[in-house]
């Protein structure tokens, strides 16, 4: 829910706040107070194009920031992870967007005080608010929101065909890539077999086999330590073993003197029982390493070997530009295409037998999908109709086309909302229909309808009551409360009717202070809502019998809500 719009050195606004309420919010004013200012806020903070000419004069920057409530969708949570914006809505009471328009021109935008570029700022706008005014972009009327919504609308049925459909879809373009790859690749056969036998042959001829190249460089390292290797190994022994000082010739001493000397004294018994078991121990290392130093041997040509081996694969991986393993896979890469190339017409009739199966299972599983949009497509557009007979556009008829266009994952549909508001007329699409206030009505229309499925959770309608009258603008009326039972509204208007059926309503007024003109709002509750639809009533011709008709107005909404 959209919950706090602050504005601050935009145009003639010089700092306001605007505090939205659930269900319908009003805005009203006189002609030229600024109301289009407050949308243009809006729209800022959705992404829309900023210009130098909106900061106020003698400001530095404008700035705007909206505070969004929970619940948000899960297209939304979505989006916010796919742009890295780090949010949980079940630890993040609220999503704030800001913008500031410096007065050169630039501008900087920010999700949660995380700055973002302007894309990303669009990206998640248009997920919170959708704008409808009679010059404005409306989402409702694009295609392929269309056929988001009529999706929706068919509920389970169609959301699990969709999904078959788009499996059958991968499936066979995976096959179809396959096997147009496969047609390329008989125009330059010969010439390519011919290549394919030449690596084949040279890398067979290596003989390679993974991990080769460590286990030569490790063999060679040790080839060429054998003189220190021995050295070392040698001398160990030697002060271990060899001659008069060696460590076990001077152990030997120290156990025969304790083996005499237990003999004196029983307590040192313990001391020469270690001692002697050291003794041992240190006499099999001994050995242990005699043999290794004997093992170590000195082979000069096996060396030379190894590096040549080394060699000639360095040569090799860098004529291929890979290393030990991408060399194993060009061989295994290249044998199995050149048994394709080799098979090349059992490989093709196989494809191709393939592709026309899964293109036959596509095509029914969206034929079926065709067929749930067409049944869906139907009862919608029966709805739809109700609704606008009701909106006192009792002959119109509102139909559902469903157009072919070329296949995809999401099938061979191209939705397209069409209607016909005079006898005679043609269906035409609903976003050619030149009337205003007609297509206000057709917008409450479907809105009525969709409203739940709609993951968008505010509803802005600029001037909704352009081109209306009468029982008409008392049938919008009614609709928008009905709207904003699940959706939030917010509603530009002149309409005494409009505004006195809202939840919240709030006043647009321009005024001069200190020799500038400054646009202010202020909400309006009691004896001040009732004033003000007076003045839409009457002007400044506000009597008695002008405030009975708006309090009669003001009760009238509150049976609706």
């Amino acid at each position: 829910m959209f919950a706090e719009l602050y504005i601050e050195n935009l145009a003639l606004i010089e700092k306001t706040v605007l505090l939205w309420q659930p269900g319908l919010n009003v805005l009203s004013g006189e002609t030229g107070a600024g109301k289009s200012m407050l949308l243009d806020a809006v729209s800022l903070l959705l992404g829309s194009r900023a210009g130098k000419e909106q900061v106020r004069r003698g400001a530095e920057r404008c700035r705007v920031q909206g505070v969004f409530l929970p619940p948000f969708s899960a297209t939304l949570r979505q989006k916010l992870t796919e742009l890295g914006l780090d949010f949980d809505s079940e630890e993040n009471e609220e999503l704030i967007l800001s913008r500031e328009v410096l007065a050169a021109g630039r501008s900087t935008c920010r999700i949660n005080l995380q700055p973002v570029p302007l894309a990303a700022l669009k990206a998640v706008g248009r997920l919170l608010i959708n704008i409808h005014g009679q010059s404005e972009h409306v989402s409702l009327l694009e295609p392929e929101k269309q056929l988001h919504l009529l999706d929706s609308f068919g509920g389970d049925l169609i959301a699990a065909q969709r999904q078959e459909t788009a499996a059958a879809y991968q499936s066979w373009q995976q096959v179809a890539k396959q096997l147009a790859q496969a047609k390329q690749e008989t125009a330059d056969d010969a010439e390519r077999r011919r290549f394919l036998q030449f690596q084949i042959a040279e890398l067979t001829e290596a003989k390679l086999h993974p991990g080769e190249v460590e286990e030569l460089t490790k063999e060679a390292s040790g080839l060429e330590s054998v003189q220190q290797r021995s050295e070392h190994a040698g001398r160990a022994y030697a002060a271990l073993y060899a001659g008069n000082n060696a460590a076990l010739t001077n152990l030997s001493t120290v156990v025969d003197e304790l083996d005499e000397l237990k003999r004196i004294d029983a307590e040192v018994e313990p001391l020469q029982t270690r001692l002697q078991n050291l003794y041992y121990e240190l006499e099999d290392t001994a050995l242990e390493l005699r043999s290794y130093r004997e093992a170590i041997v000195d082979d000069p040509e096996r060396l030379e070997e190894i590096n040549s081996r080394l060699f000639a694969l360095k040569v090799l991986g860098k004529k291929y530009k890979a290393d030990e393993s991408g060399l194993l896979k060009i061989l295994a890469d290249n044998q199995q295409e050149l048994e394709r190339r080799e098979n090349r017409e059992e490989y093709l009739a196989d494809l191709a037998d393939k592709e026309t199966k899964l293109a036959a299972f596509y095509q029914q599983a969206a034929q079926k999908l065709h067929q749930l949009r067409a049944n869906a497509g139907q009862e919608l557009a029966a709805k739809i109709t109700a609704e606008l007979k009701y909106l006192q556009m009792s002959k119109a008829v509102f139909a559902v086309d469903l157009a072919a266009k070329a296949s995809s994952a999401d099938g061979f549909d191209e939705v397209q909302f069409m209607i016909s508001p005079n006898p005679g007329e043609e269906m035409k699409p609903v976003a050619k229909i030149a009337s205003g206030g007609e297509m206000s009505r057709i917008m409450l229309a479907i809105k009525v309808i969709l409203a739940s499925l709609d993951e968008v959770s505010t509803l802005i309608f600029d001037e909704i009551d352009t081109g209306l009258g009468g029982r008409a603008l008392g049938s919008v009326a009614e609709k928008l409360v009905e709207v904003a039972r699940s959706t939030q509204a917010i509603c530009v208007t002149h309409a005494p009717v409009l505004a006195a059926y809202a939840d919240n309503n709030l006043l647009v007024e321009k005024n001069e202070h200190d020799g500038r003109t400054i646009t202010t709002v202020q909400e309006l509750a009691g004896e001040a809502k009732v004033l003000e639809i007076s003045r839409m009533l009457a002007g400044d011709k506000v009597t008695a019998t002008t405030r009975r008709q708006a309090d009669e107005l003001i009760e009238a909404g509150r049976k609706l809500r």
